[in-house]
């Protein structure tokens, strides 16, 4: 039985439970610092409070009746989460989370998620009450003391690193300045001084280059090439640091796939990741290279049998400025960007690069996939060059003399047709007249550029219009190389040499 309180009312006294239910639906409804509202048992909002007005930006007559998901980024929609969330509360009873969250205006926040299933006397489910707290500003300044931090430690390194082949520069030009050198012995000073200038060069290359990377300024040059040509180039970058580590490095060739990427880029990611296991690996240890493919991805895989990776450390592996805490000597040397530096070229690529270890002590493995052209796919070409020319003479002579120097050439005769072919050829260069009929050479070029799977084709344009204003117009729209008509043999392959003859082993 209830107990009336009068409170001064006399016989209108309201029972205290009724006091107390009023005080909390009061409390739920006006407080503005959590978003708190009921989901029914489907995930459809059904209250909605001033927290929740004030976080998400929502009006209760704008965002009752719709579902919750409404709330979430599209790659968490994609992956099935506000279901999966609803899967585990009613499990589990109660389902907690952080994570990206959407406001009314589309821009996120850092969100901290309770989520409680709500059941009747009878055990039924009667829906959700949902608890949402904004932490945004917590999470923006644990990253950037974090971040502080991080850039703390690696300035250090790199202070340690530039001393490193700094010191011996200094030592081996006193020896070479000192009366008593002989010849012997200022040659090698020199020898010192070149090796740990290579060294100082390498170092600020990596610094360059991630900030290249990172801002998006780095245009991959493609065209075909064999994924056992980037191994060779690779390997052979890296043979004296295998030999000065005394490494045994074991190379299977189950597939040599052919791509459509950047040679010196996709060299560059292999020798890192050799380098990385050169690095790693203690003296005498092995390393092993496999290439292969997997339907229309090729794949390369380097493991080695060192010092592996820390749990805590392998989901960062990847990201900059960051790496394994090694001994103090630091003998591995490097920054710890080129695994950062490498995954960006291999996303470039449309690739992905993973990395899977056991822990420390039990070495490492990174698997880089990459999209395979078929098999068959210009199989008997160097490059695959296509002619967009609407005069059909000029577009078989320019046929003729990329075809003499034993590459493959595709021609169209308009603008339209050059899109579509390109799309399916997939060309390393594009010869391209400017006078077309329809769509003219200019918009040809910005819609190639446009076409994902052509990222890094060279677009040269083959025109008679030849002033220094048509030039710059071309190079305006897109073009990487103006040539003007007519082209010769040796015009053609002093601006294009990769247009030179094909090599024997290309494909």
């Amino acid at each position: 039985m209830r107990r009336a309180v009068g409170y001064g009312r006399g016989m209108n006294a309201i029972p205290v439970e009724d006091d107390h239910d009023d005080l909390f639906r009061l409390l739920v409804a006006q407080v503005k610092d959590y978003a708190i509202f009921a989901l029914d048992p489907n995930g459809i909002v059904v209250s909605w409070n001033a927290g929740a007005e004030h976080i998400k930006g929502y009006q209760a007559h704008e965002i009752i009746g719709h579902h919750f998901s409404r709330f979430y980024p599209a790659e968490a929609i994609r992956a099935g989460w506000p279901k999966t969330e609803l899967e585990l509360a009613t499990r589990d009873g109660r389902f907690e989370d952080e994570g990206w969250r959407l406001r009314k205006d589309g821009t996120r926040f850092w969100a901290n998620v309770v989520l409680t299933a709500l059941r009747d006397a009878d055990g039924r489910l009667r829906g959700f009450a949902k608890i949402t707290r904004d932490l945004t500003d917590r999470r923006r300044m644990e990253r950037l003391e974090a971040d502080a931090q991080q850039m703390g430690e690696f300035v250090a390194m790199l202070a340690h690193e530039l001393r490193n082949p700094l010191a011996p520069i200094r030592s081996a030009i006193s020896v070479a300045r000192h009366a008593g050198a002989d010849a012997a012995r200022q040659a090698w000073a020199l020898d010192v001084i070149d090796r740990q200038a290579a060294q100082l060069s390498r170092l600020v290359d990596d610094l360059l280059d991630v900030g290249r990377v990172t801002r998006g300024q780095v245009r991959l040059e493609r065209r075909r090439v064999r994924l056992g040509e980037i191994v060779d180039t690779a390997i052979e970058a890296v043979q004296p640091l295998l030999v000065q580590r005394a490494h045994a490095l074991a190379v299977h060739r189950d597939a040599d796939p052919l791509l459509r990427g950047d040679p010196l880029r996709l060299v560059q990611v292999l020798t890192n990741l050799l380098s990385n296991a050169c690095k790693y690996t203690n003296a005498g240890g092995h390393i092993e290279l496999r290439v292969g493919r997997d339907g229309d991805v090729a794949v390369l895989t380097v493991s080695d049998d060192g010092s592996g990776i820390s749990p805590d450390l392998l989901p960062r592996v990847f990201d900059i400025f960051t790496q394994d805490r090694r001994g103090l000597d630091r003998a591995e040397g490097g920054l710890g960007l080129g695994l950062a530096i490498s995954k960006r070229l291999v996303e470039m690529h449309e690739g992905t690069i993973t990395a899977h270890s056991a822990g420390s002590g039990c070495g490492s493995e990174f698997v880089v996939r990459l999209p395979a052209l078929p098999a068959g796919s210009g199989e008997t070409a160097g490059l695959t060059v296509m002619v967009i020319d609407d005069n059909a003479d000029a577009a078989a002579t320019l046929q003729a003399l990329v075809e003499i120097n034993g590459h493959r050439c595709v021609v169209a005769h308009e603008g339209e047709a050059g899109l579509a072919l390109a799309r399916e050829a997939l060309p390393d260069v594009v010869l391209l007249d400017i006078g077309l009929p329809g769509m003219n050479g200019y918009e040809v070029a910005r819609r190639l550029r446009s076409i994902p799977a052509l990222d890094g084709v060279m677009v040269v344009a083959v025109t008679g219009y030849a002033t220094e204003d048509d030039r710059q117009r071309a190079l305006d729209a897109g073009f990487d190389v103006h040539l003007s008509k007519p082209v010769s043999y040796e015009q053609l392959v002093q601006r294009l040499p990769m247009l030179g003859p094909a090599a024997a082993g290309d494909a």
